[in-house]
């Protein structure tokens, strides 16, 4: 406590440091929360989007499998590079506390037989399926992915946020506190000093004989 200076000045700016303290503890703890609701709203929709992915996946790797098997490798691979194209996605920002929290975002991938470059009646109904689910593939891909980068980012803002709680809530306040404790006793005890001199003077003042003018007859 050596560079606290006990003063009743101090005292009433460690008082307003207390209160504001407690506030900021209440804010934090307010948007803590909101975090965390978001977490696991985006949680919950990683989950189903992630088992639907392991399950069209599977469909879809084994419906490939079988037209290779009764169609070719090579006939599949060709309508495989008919159909290449470039896939475009948007990454926009979604503010939730004050913290940017990005989405991905873009048109679904899936086409109509026609839109994938070869004549669908070339290609047989286990291929275009399998180009189908492929496509679904995809648009799983795109929304786990976004998820998943919304949950990291999430996921690190409630550390910091729950950080900066324990520090107000475990050091900084309990300092003030005892600042402020220590600042109280201090001007107790001048006070009691004061009160004591005080006391001391007027017995000393009683004490003392009063000299009143003598006559000269």
């Amino acid at each position: 406590m050596e560079n606290v200076s006990p003063t009743r000045m101090n005292l009433l700016a460690r008082k307003g440091q207390v209160v504001l303290a407690r506030q900021g503890v209440d804010l934090l703890k307010k948007k803590r929360d909101a975090l965390v609701s978001e977490f696991f709203a985006v949680v919950r929709t990683n989950l189903n989007s992630r088992e639907r992915l392991n399950n069209v996946s599977k469909e879809a790797v084994d419906l490939l499998n079988l037209a290779i098997g009764l169609e070719g490798r090579q006939a599949v691979e060709s309508l495989g590079l008919a159909g290449k194209r470039e896939i475009v996605l948007q990454v926009s920002e979604k503010n939730v506390w004050g913290i940017r929290i990005p989405e991905v975002s873009g048109p679904s991938l899936r086409r109509r037989e026609y839109q994938r470059g070869y004549n669908p009646a070339a290609a047989s109904v286990r291929t275009l399926e399998a180009s189908s689910l492929f496509e679904e593939v995809l648009d799983l891909l795109v929304e786990v992915a976004g998820s998943e980068t919304r949950i990291k980012r999430l996921g690190s803002e409630i550390k910091k946020t729950t950080r900066r709680v324990n520090a107000l809530e475990q050091v900084v306040i309990p300092r003030i506190l005892r600042e402020i404790s220590y600042i109280k006793s201090v001007l107790e005890q001048r006070e009691r000093e004061d009160i004591f001199r005080l006391k001391m003077i007027k017995r000393k003042s009683d004490a003392e004989p009063s000299v009143r003018p003598g006559n000269d007859g």
